[in-house]
């Protein structure tokens, strides 16, 4: 579908969120050493630049989602966590098409988050600040007011949260370094801004009790973490806190905190997009939706007949093995592959999972088929433990193999929803074939930048 245009041009002047953004990028690309970076960049930037209609009244169009997801599709340079933040949060549907729209947009929802937050913690009974030995102390519950089955204790989901944060990534030392001084001393007085600048970091790792989490006063980014699925758990009381939430949360608020430009609210913007992000992942974390489409074995049915389709010989030996899909597949699916890759492969490919919206299968559906097959000789050849043991631990693979295989996959399948029919045919294409589709893009246009030479 094509931008619609949003609003004459006129005088305005461009935000200050969209501004910095720009001229961040511009920078970047000006002074690297690489040209192929340099043209990746300004294509990228110029996806999300404000766009010109020709003719006596312009117009400014908003952002083009179609192309923005080829692509992103294609992979965002680790070099530019601001611009892949913004992206993330453009293809999440944070961040509005419009443009001009983004200050109205990141205020508001940062107001937001920190009412959510005064209420929060204000319902937390005080021996339940820190998580750890005291959380047993007391065991505290949602607030009454709240009509339920049963009154699950508050205690309780916060140890499990607990339990689960300091787990999160533990090959990486970024966790559980300690906030920067200024952040450590936030007060609690009413109406005080209680989130902190992510972006200032000392590199020490935190020397405190590392059994313990601090939602009150967050000292180091478990804490953090911690105090965004406890919120979440007391705003979606339907779904609450499950295991494995942390491991869909971490990626989001890794790269929001490493923004240059918006890590003073990487907390706030994570809260939202990670809520966004389980609007659409929150159905496998219900126990009573498992059977329904979005639901557990509903992802798992989809999975084991896809593989039926395109490699019937090795699903043919895994169920004769009763190697079934459920014994593996569960955090494949349910964790957007977040525990089988590196941090820094997960950001790559979920650069793909968030750009996708083509049926009749999600990519993630493909990948995890593409993961079978590519060591299928083994499977083949294998007995009931070998085919589990290569399963659950799965070997390592470079992430841009996975995804071309499972683009190969679908190609025969692929009907277009968000993309042109012609997109899959030139997969392999890479930059080339998403420059092809920003010069499909409606009309002419011109970067916001060059706007004021027209006049």
């Amino acid at each position: 579908m094509a931008p619609r245009p949003s609003r004459p041009a006129g005088e305005q002047s461009l935000p200050a969120s969209v501004t910095s953004l720009l001229q961040h990028v511009q920078e970047q690309a000006l002074h690297t050493e690489s040209e192929k970076l340099a043209s990746r960049l300004i294509r990228l930037l110029h996806c999300v630049s404000p766009r010109i209609t020709d003719g006596d009244s312009p117009k400014v169009l908003e952002i083009d989602l179609n192309v923005m997801r080829s692509l992103c599709a294609d992979g965002i340079p680790d070099e530019a966590p601001a611009l892949r933040a913004a992206l993330w949060k453009l293809l999440l549907g944070f961040l509005p098409c419009d443009a001009f729209r983004w200050d109205d947009t990141l205020a508001s929802s940062r107001a937001d988050y920190q009412t959510f937050l005064q209420e929060l913690l204000s319902e937390l009974p005080a021996d339940l600040a820190q998580a750890g030995n005291q959380a047993q102390q007391r065991p505290g519950t949602w607030p009454s007011d709240i009509v339920e089955d049963h009154v699950v204790p508050l205690a309780e989901v916060l140890e499990q949260i607990r339990k689960d944060v300091l787990r999160t990534r533990p090959e990486m030392d970024f966790f559980c370094r300690t906030l920067a001084a200024a952040s450590e001393s936030l007060k609690l007085e009413e109406g005080e801004d209680r989130s902190f600048n992510a972006w200032e970091v000392t590199e020490a790792v935190t020397s405190r009790d590392p059994e313990c989490i601090d939602v009150v006063n967050p000292k180091s980014h478990y804490d953090v973490l911690a105090r965004i699925l406890l919120l979440y758990a007391k705003l979606n009381r339907g779904v609450r806190y499950v295991q494995g939430m942390n491991e869909l949360l971490a990626p989001l608020y890794y790269l929001f905190a490493q923004d240059p430009l918006n890590g003073l609210h990487a907390e706030a913007d994570t809260f939202f997009c990670f809520s966004l992000l389980m609007s659409d992942m929150r159905d496998a974390f219900v126990k009573t939706m498992d059977n329904e489409e979005g639901g557990m074995m509903g992802r798992i049915d989809k999975f084991s007949t896809l593989l039926k389709e395109k490699d019937e010989e090795v699903w043919k030996h895994l169920e004769e093995l009763n190697v079934v899909p459920v014994y593996y597949t569960v955090p494949w699916l349910t964790l957007m592959l977040t525990q089988e890759l590196d941090m820094a492969d997960v950001l790559r490919l979920w650069d793909s999972l968030l750009s996708d919206l083509a049926r009749p299968h999600p990519l993630l559906c493909y990948l995890c088929v593409a993961m079978v097959i590519g060591i299928r000789e083994v499977l083949l050849a294998g007995d009931f433990t070998d085919c589990m043991r290569m399963l659950q631990h799965y070997p390592p693979v470079p992430v841009d193999d996975l995804l071309q295989s499972a683009l190969r996959l679908r190609a025969a399948d692929r009907t277009g929803v968000g993309f042109s029919s012609n997109d899959l045919e030139a997969a392999d294409g890479g930059v080339e074939a998403a420059a092809a589709m920003s010069k499909r893009s409606p009309g002419g246009w011109w970067p916001w930048s060059d706007f004021s030479l027209r006049k």
